[in-house]
């Protein structure tokens, strides 16, 4: 099986570039594209962060390969559960995953790839190509609406989220580095706190909900509790944890 790699980085922002060459904060966001899809147990890729990928099977080898030979792009979607059953058919996967492009690649002698994916887009499955030698299809890619009306509640999220990442990054050393930094990383809350959500939530299918959630105040919401809920595991306090999780769902 496929597998991602140790992610220790801290995810950075995407590198844009307008005409001359230089980098820029702005992109230009397709509505819709055809896609290879790479479906893999565990992996929940959000925009914005960075993936890294070991690639050995045959047929995602094939993949990678079509890739780098056109425009980069790829989409790495969770399995769902039970895909054990039909792994080397078309096992079911969620519908919303995220899409990529490859930044870096290394082509080892055995034919396998190291590659390193930079997240840019959530994406929504509309249909996947039959007949191909790799797994592909046709997505719509989600957009985020305005904020201006929910500005405040957001803000307010926001400042609680930085407070519980200051008290969890004194319980876990080994992620002080990027709960202190993340916030620095990009300039809009939300980004960050899907940065935090790939990097801080453990379960595979918890990270899954929070990017399959189209409103951002409550993808942020949804980050604040299961960081809430790891701060009460670590303290011992589950009790709490849930009746506060209940009052803030």
């Amino acid at each position: 099986m496929d597998t991602p790699e140790d992610q220790g980085e801290l995810p950075r922002r995407p590198r844009e570039r307008d005409a001359s060459g230089r980098e820029t904060e702005e992109e230009m966001i397709p509505e819709y594209l055809n896609i290879p899809v790479f479906p893999l147990p565990n992996v929940t890729f959000f925009p914005r962060t960075l993936l890294p990928l070991h690639v050995f099977e045959p047929r995602y080898r094939k993949m990678i390969s079509a890739c780098l030979a056109g425009d980069r792009m790829l989409g790495v979607a969770l399995l769902r559960e039970g895909w054990q059953k039909d792994y080397f058919g078309r096992p079911p996967i969620h519908r919303t995953f995220g899409v990529g492009k490859i930044i870096d690649h290394e082509e080892l002698n055995d034919g396998c790839f190291n590659i390193m994916v930079e997240g840019l887009w959530r994406v929504r499955l509309i249909n996947e190509f039959e007949g191909t030698d790799f797994r592909a299809g046709h997505v719509a890619v989600l957009q985020d609406g305005p904020i201006d009306q929910i500005h405040d509640d957001i803000a307010l999220v926001h400042r609680d989220l930085i407070d519980d990442c200051d008290k969890l990054s004194e319980l876990l050393p080994e992620y002080q580095e990027t709960l202190r930094n993340v916030w620095g990383v990009h300039p809009h809350p939300c980004v960050a706190g899907d940065m935090l959500a790939a990097s801080i939530v453990i379960d595979s299918y918890d990270r899954q909900s929070i990017l399959e959630e189209p409103d951002p105040l409550r993808r942020m919401q949804l980050v604040a509790i299961q960081i809430k809920n790891i701060l009460y595991q670590l303290s011992g306090d589950m009790a709490e944890a849930e009746q506060e999780i209940l009052e803030e769902d």
